[in-house]
């Protein structure tokens, strides 16, 4: 028995238990309606089973009928020290946002050169997923793009659209990766605004790849989200030349492969086109638009690769990639941490909860916000401390569980 007390609000198994109770359903009603068995029902109820895939938990936030937050506790995360300054900055972002920039600001803007710069290097932290720093960076920036596109005239107009439009996808990537999906929404929609001015491949992709993973978390909108990828990619697959068109039309394709494997289809020939796109780059032309997506290339197709067979539950599969691929070839902490928690999700699918520990205290290491505010990371490590030897318990596992708030501080 682990002297470490898990604390039971926080795995998403005990808030099910919690809305059907209040639904007035029974286990049996709930899983005829998310398409599961009585019996997964009350092993993820009882924190016997961890809810370890988002095929599994946007079934069950739908039959339900609550968001993925409200099983998640999103809530909870605001509270974080380590990310207070972002989620602090976020009032002022949502009025940036609702007001396009029309607001009491008495700072002489940046050029377009510099907020383009600035862009890029907010891009560096966000996929460095350092977001206490990334957060107070995100108002200023927005409102220089609005000023910019306002105030533009007719012989930089495309240019300030192009700048806007990388920067309002850069906010919409940082507001859904912490949990504000319907902030994240309006800004991906000016950043699909921008694109429509722009007129040309990157922007368009960037922004229906930003919309493609908001619906990712929504309950029933998968069909769209896969809808919205492909619709794009076909739109724009002959006009793909430039580093930046190749980049963000694969990262469509690889969207379309995570998607497809969350609806439990193939995600396999989007798979295969986003490595024959990352074929291409070397020999690519040099951009014409600011909007990239320095992420993609073969590395970054094959750590798709093993997150879609994670999200088929295929761990095997997951554990036969991972050697095939280096975290140092990963072009940032955020992606190496992904890398991590693919390996230690599929160890502990198959109890190997020594090394599934392992793998994610390496994730930890790499992207410390990020990887302790997981829902996965903290089902895991719930699931673990529940079910685990006390001598790995009250080890780094329960140091773990401590830092992921899955046992009081």
């Amino acid at each position: 028995m682990s002297d470490f007390q898990p604390d039971d609000s926080r795995y998403v198994g005990r808030r099910v238990r919690a809305i059907r109770a209040r639904r007035g359903i029974s286990q049996q009603v709930l899983a005829d309606r998310a398409g599961l068995s009585r019996g997964a029902i009350a092993k993820y109820e009882n924190g016997e089973r961890p809810i370890d895939s988002r095929r599994t938990l946007l079934a069950l936030a739908s039959a339900l009928g609550v968001m993925v937050g409200d099983l998640t506790g999103h809530e909870q995360e605001k509270f974080d020290p380590a990310t207070a300054g972002f989620h602090m900055a976020v009032p002022e972002i949502e009025t940036v946002l609702w007001s396009r920039g029309n607001v009491t600001d008495t700072r002489p803007p940046r050029s377009l050169d510099e907020l383009a710069a600035l862009a890029h290097t907010a891009t560096e932290i966000r996929n460095n997923c350092d977001y206490a720093t990334l957060g107070p960076m995100l108002v200023p920036m927005l409102t220089d793009g609005y000023r910019h596109i306002r105030d533009a005239n007719s012989a930089c107009a495309e240019q300030a659209w192009d700048v806007f439009g990388n920067v309002a996808y850069g906010v919409a990537s940082a507001l859904r990766a912490r949990g504000y999906h319907a902030l994240a929404w309006t800004a991906a929609q000016e950043a699909e605004r921008a694109a429509a001015h722009v007129g040309q491949a990157a922007p368009l992709a960037a922004a229906a790849f930003s919309q493609g993973q908001i619906m990712l978390s929504r309950t029933g909108a998968l069909p769209s989200a896969l809808a919205r990828t492909m619709g794009t990619a076909e739109k724009i697959a002959a006009d793909v030349r430039t580093v930046g068109d190749i980049e963000t039309f694969g990262m469509l394709h690889l969207q379309a492969s995570l998607v497809a494997a969350t609806m439990g289809r193939d995600p396999e020939p989007h798979l295969a086109e986003a490595t024959e796109q990352a074929g291409r780059l070397a020999d690519a032309k040099p951009n014409t638009s600011v909007a990239r997506n320095e992420t993609f290339g073969p590395a970054n197709v094959a750590l798709w690769r093993m997150s879609a067979a994670m999200e088929k539950r295929e761990p095997g599969q997951v554990l036969a990639l991972a050697p095939q691929l280096s975290p140092a070839d990963l072009p940032n902490e955020g992606r190496r941490a992904q890398y991590f928690v693919e390996i230690g999700r599929a160890h502990a699918m198959q109890r190997n909860y020594r090394d599934s520990l392992y793998a994610l205290l390496r994730a930890e290491h790499a992207a410390p916000q990020h990887v302790r505010n997981m829902v996965h990371v903290r089902e895991l490590v719930g699931h673990m401390m529940r079910s685990a030897r006390r001598e790995l318990t009250t080890g780094d596992l329960g140091r773990l569980a401590r830092r992921v708030g899955v046992v009081p501080a």
